[in-house]
This record gives structure tokens, C-alpha cells and sequence, in this order.
């Protein structure tokens, strides 16, 4: 039985409640999760101009389902990541009639920066924990949490992680539609496509610029998120330490997101595979500083990836260990045994713990929730 897609007027959502349905975009592919709180009619008039679109069962429903409350509680970073990537979705569809854009972006520049902070390790898993929202859309937020954690390592300041992580969730706002596109194409690119490809990042800073967003450092970044330090890259051909250090952070934190994500036409790249092109491109896309700096804080087994141990059980990474190959995981199932009941820890340097095989998420072994193993309150 196939679904059926109604088109959202301003009258099915209000200001202040939250939503107990998903919002889809005009390829079904989700826009705002369940459990968003919309602040204000402009929001409601951003997604009703993108075009947003709901299942008729989930609108039928709603009319007979009684108000939700939200309780005040210490969110996971999870949580943080999902309101972010759901308010970043309405703020870059509806750039053209917002009065404030920066205000709005800086905002959401706190949520990444406050849920990196609440916790690293789990900030990092939501790159492969957390689904369901568009490509374009989470692709941003993946590759804002990931230059947030390596900017603060590598000693920006405050002001200018901000900036940076500010141009990293608009990096590609003059290609969003195209993007969801591109995920499901499998034919080859249209010379249009590559045209508007070549050209998105000074089309970017354009309409950035429209919107009033006068922070250069956010500008720079977003025009030379696709340069190279061989001085091959575009649109300006920069090289060597022409190349700013922030743009760095964002193109390859780009790149890395980019080849981890499946496709219509691919699986997705195994991390150790990233890890070793990156390894190999020996300083030619961003210097071998920043290269090692990014092999060195994702190491071999980053948190969220799901693992199978020598003794068969799966589970979740949660943190990095002592060393680069023996990292934190919480057993989650045994193929003979089922799910457990609790997460075991589990020292990955004990031989019988040692990881045999990593397993992607789709894997029919993986039946649990993958963020539970982190125990934050996400009622």
C-alpha cells in the first residue's frame, strides 16, 4: 500500500507544540523530526513557502491526539543535534524573507557547539547514530560537529569557531535542492549540474550576502570550502598557506562526510578506507597538519561505530581508548543470544573483546537502538 503525501498549509502547525508527526520535503525525504517545538509563525511560513509535506494517516491522527508538554530536562546531545538539524532545515529555506539570518545561524552554531560540549564522544557517534532527515540537511551538521571538535582542539578561539562552524552549515546553501537530487541520482552529471556545482560557493557568499551575513571569516570560509593546497581546488585556485586553516577544517570534514554517507549508487566507505586516502593524499587537498590532526581524533574506531567483537557479540563504540585499535565498546546483542537486556562494557584490548569486523547500521544483526548505550534521558 503506497503512502500518501499531503502539502502543509500554515493552518496544520502551530507555534509552540510539538510536532508528533515527521515534515517531508517534496522527495519524502525528512525535514523535521517529531518532537520539534515550532517558536514562531515565520518558521511556519518558511516551510509552508519550501514546500513541506506530511502522511495523510499521521495528519488524520493528530486531530484526535491531545496537546504534548514538554518537560525541562538536561537534553542529550543527541536531542541537540536533531532540533538543530530540524531548525536548519526551515532557516536556509526560508533565507530570502528572514530578518535576521545571522542571528538565527549563530543560534544554531550554539546547539552544535552546546552538544559537542555536553559530550564529545557522543556528539561524534551522532554522525553515525543519528538518521532520517535529508541528506543535505544532516550532511551540514555532520561536518559542523565534526570542525567543532577539531577547531577546539587545534586552539580557535571562540569567536572564530563560530564563524567557521557558521559557514559549515551554510557552506552549500546555494545547491540544497540539487543535493537531493545528486543523493538519488545514479546517471551521470548534467552539464548544468556541473556548472552549478563549479559555482555554488561564490553563489553562496552571494546570497549570504543578501541576507545581511557580514562576518568575513563566515564569507571566506564558505568561498573556499572547495580549494585545494596543490592549488587545484576552486574557484580561485588557492594554494598552500594561501589556504585558510578554517576552510581546511571544513573540506575535509566535507570530504570525510561525504564518502561515509550511502548512496543510491554505492555503499558507503568504510572509515579506515577515508582514513588511509586521507593518509595518502600526503598534504595535496589540506596540509598534512590538519590531516593528522583529523586522523589522530576520529582514530580507527570513532564512537558510534557499530563493531562485532572476537567473541561474536555487536556493539556501539563510545569512546576512544588508550590506543588507536583498542577503543570503549557497550555489547548490545549476540546473534545466538539476541539483545541484552543492558549494555555490557566491553575492553576491546582483552583478546576475547578484540573487534573482528565493523558492520554498517542496515546490518539484520543490529536490532537495538544504537544511542541507548549512552543512558541520556531522551523521554
Amino acid at each position: 500500500m503506497s503512502v500518501e503525501f499531503v502539502k502543509l498549509k500554515a493552518e496544520d502547525l502551530s507555534v509552540g507544540q510539538q510536532l508528533i508527526w515527521p515534515v517531508y520535503d517534496s522527495n519524502n525525504a525528512m525535514l523535521v523530526k517529531p518532537g520539534f517545538i515550532i517558536g514562531s509563525e515565520p518558521q511556519i511560513e518558511r516551510l509552508v513557502l519550501r514546500g513541506a509535506f506530511a502522511k495523510k494517516e499521521d495528519l488524520a491522527k493528530a486531530k484526535h491526539a491531545p496537546p504534548t508538554t514538554i518537560k525541562s530536562k538536561d537534553i542529550s546531545p543527541f536531542k541537540l543535534i536533531e532540533d538543530v538539524s530540524s531548525q536548519l532545515a526551515i532557516t536556509l529555506a526560508g533565507i530570502d524573507i528572514s530578518k535576521d539570518f545571522t542571528k538565527e545561524i549563530l543560534e544554531l552554531v550554539d546547539g552544535v557547539q552546546h552538544a559537542c560540549h555536553r559530550d564529545t564522544h557522543a556528539a561524534l557517534a551522532s554522525l553515525f547514530v543519528l538518521e532520517g532527515n535529508s541528506y543535505p540537511i544532516k550532511h551540514l551538521i555532520d561536518v559542523a560537529v565534526l570542525v567543532e571538535i577539531l577547531a577546539k582542539k587545534k586552539g580557535f578561539a571562540i569567536e572564530e569557531r563560530q564563524a567557521i562552524l557558521a559557514a559549515a552549515l551554510t557552506m552549500n546553501i546555494a545547491m540544497i535542492e540539487l543535493q537531493e537530487v545528486l543523493y538519488r541520482q545514479e546517471a551521470a552529471l548534467t552539464k548544468e549540474q556541473e556548472l552549478a556545482i563549479q559555482n555554488h560557493s561564490q553563489q553562496g557568499v552571494a546570497l549570504l550576502k543578501q541576507a545581511n551575513v557580514k562576518n568575513s571569516l563566515w564569507l571566506m570560509c564558505v568561498l573556499t570550502h572547495h580549494e585545494k593546497t596543490a592549488g587545484d581546488g576552486y574557484p580561485n585556485k588557492l594554494k598552500g598557506d594561501q589556504y585558510p586553516e578554517g576552510s581546511q577544517l571544513i573540506t575535509l570534514a566535507d570530504r570525510y562526510c561525504a564518502r561515509l554517507s550511502s548512496r543510491s549508487y554505492r555503499d558507503p566507505q568504510l572509515h579506515k578506507g577515508i582514513l588511509r586516502d586521507i593518509l595518502l593524499d600526503k598534504g595535496e587537498t589540506v596540509s598534512e597538519a590538519i590531516a593528522g590532526l583529523f586522523i589522530k581524533e576520529l582514530g580507527f574506531y570513532p564512537p558510534g561505530m557499530i563493531v562485532q567483537l572476537a567473541n561474536s557479540e555487536i556493539g556501539v563504540v563510545t569512546k576512544r581508548g588508550d590506543k588507536p585499535d583498542s577503543p570503549i565498546v557497550h555489547a548490545c546483542a549476540k546473534p545466538q543470544l539476541g539483545n541484552y537486556d543492558s549494555p555490557m562494557l566491553r575492553n576491546t584490548k582483552m583478546d576475547a573483546f578484540n573487534i573482528r569486523r565493523i558492520l554498517q547500521n542496515n546490518d539484520p544483526d543490529i536490532t537495538f537502538d544504537l544511542r541507548t548505550v549512552w543512558a541520556f534521558d531522551e523521554s
